[in-house]
């Protein structure tokens, strides 16, 4: 390493502060900090991206629930197809720790099952196992954690032997970091020799999937298709041919799953088209008015809002990767808690993070595709109130005796449902699957696979 190329990169960039002291370190310890030192890009820390903002801003393409009934057939013929033939992956980001639900483990690790007592991870890792069985492939399962959560959720799925998945189906891989700064755009300090870092967002699977090698594998093993999910949405789909058959048919490099609005103010980042590219634009960049405007045809513009589910074509991502393309980062000010002046203190500063959805405008052809939010949106983010297990664990009740009924069972509004992926992950698997064993439901009821079949 050239030490006096690093030190004039540093002070070109305003952190020069970053090397005062180093002398006192341990030798393995400052060799490990310069070494971070130079890994950073520090250039794109200075200065925030702007991503396909300018031109007039329209409606995007949406396939409507109305249109998805009338190319039903097709549409589901297509990604069962893609299913079967080994060309559909699931990817979860799963960097979060469950701070806001009071736990310092990874949020996956929740528990979450209304009656089975089942983890979030398990919950999910079980759709990808009910998947694999109904299509007959071992569908790869692409888990990307952080730095903070690695060790553990690995540990995790060790422990409970995968949920079923085989071990070699399960590929980990890891989120970067990213340094904190503070107001004047200075990098601090977690302790001396230690940047104060963060994860760097939902986006950061992109590089991570090309750094890690995973992006390589798929293209090796003729994968097209990656569905990708959030851990914390206990409804999302993975088994969805819908969603795969309109990414093919469409040819389409992203297709955005979008929920319609409940009302124009609701806090969700929106699907619209601003120029000749479909951008996310969160609410927190438009006004009261924007939001209520409408276009040609008197629709709301702002119409379709994002719960961040999409299906990304390995192709487009391996023509980014080859590119070298590199997500932008945004910036939102937050209370940090940073070594200054010899001690720990909390002070105003700057987190920078990237999002998965600004690789949308990069894509040549991109659409949405509208979903029943009461069917595949159960978010679990806050201990209480909103987005919290006992409203997700509600939500998924609800789904459930929609399923039920649509078997003819009553279902009294009293009942508490759970309904193992492995006995049914869909409303269609689930018709197939019931056999009348009840005709109607008060209590708590729930259903697991048959271990005897």
């Amino acid at each position: 390493m050239d030490h006096f190329a690093l030190a004039d990169r540093l002070t070109k960039h305003h952190q020069s502060h970053l090397l005062v002291g180093i002398e006192s370190l341990e030798s393995g310890a400052q060799a490990a900090y310069l070494t971070r030192l130079a890994e950073i890009d520090w250039s794109e820390l200075h200065h925030q991206l702007s991503v396909h903002t300018a031109g007039a801003v329209g409606s995007s393409r949406v396939l409507d629930l109305a249109e998805q009934t009338r190319r039903q057939t097709e549409l589901t013929t297509v990604g069962e197809a893609a299913y079967r033939a080994g060309k559909v992956a699931v990817l979860m980001v799963a960097g979060g720790q469950g701070t806001r639900l009071g736990s310092s483990a990874p949020k996956g690790c929740f528990t979450i099952g209304l009656h089975s007592g089942k983890s979030i991870y398990q919950v999910q890792a079980e759709k990808v196992l009910s998947l694999s069985r109904r299509v007959g492939k071992a569908v790869p399962f692409l888990v990307m954690t952080s730095p903070m959560t690695d060790t553990e959720t690995r540990e995790f799925f060790a422990v409970n032997g995968h949920f079923g998945l085989a071990k070699e189906q399960v590929r980990f891989f890891s989120q970067g970091t990213v340094p904190s700064l503070d107001q004047h755009d200075r990098a601090l300090l977690k302790a001396p020799g230690q940047l104060l870092e963060n994860p760097d967002g939902h986006g950061g699977c992109f590089t991570a999937l090309v750094k890690s090698g995973n992006l390589a594998r798929l293209r090796q093993e003729g994968i097209e298709q990656v569905v990708f999910i959030q851990v914390d949405n206990i409804l999302v789909p993975v088994d969805d041919p819908a969603l795969v058959g309109a990414a093919t048919i469409e040819k389409a490099e992203v297709v955005t799953k979008v929920l319609e609005k409940a009302h124009p103010d609701e806090k969700v980042g929106h699907l619209v088209k601003v120029g000749n590219h479909d951008v996310i634009i969160e609410y927190t960049e438009l006004t009261p008015e924007q939001t209520r405007t409408k276009n040609e045809q008197g629709d709301l513009i702002y119409r379709w809002g994002s719960p961040a589910m999409h299906c990304w074509s390995v192709a487009f991502l391996a023509r980014l990767a080859d590119h070298g393309y590199k997500l932008p980062l945004h910036r939102s000010k937050k209370p940090l808690k940073a070594w200054v002046d010899g001690r720990i203190q909390e002070v105003t500063g700057w987190k920078n993070e990237r999002f998965i959805f600004d690789l949308i405008p990069e894509a040549k052809v991109s659409i949405g595709l509208a979903i029943d939010r009461d069917a595949e949106f159960a978010p679990v983010k806050n201990a209480t109130g909103a987005d919290s297990p006992a409203t997700a664990t509600d939500l998924a009740s609800r789904l459930y005796a929609r399923w039920l009924k649509a078997a003819g069972v009553t279902v009294e509004p009293t009942a508490r449902l759970e309904i193992s992926p492995l006995f049914a992950a869909t409303e269609a698997q689930f018709l197939a699957a019931w056999d009348k064993r009840t005709t109607h439901v008060s209590g708590d009821f729930y259903l697991e696979e048959d271990r005897k079949a």
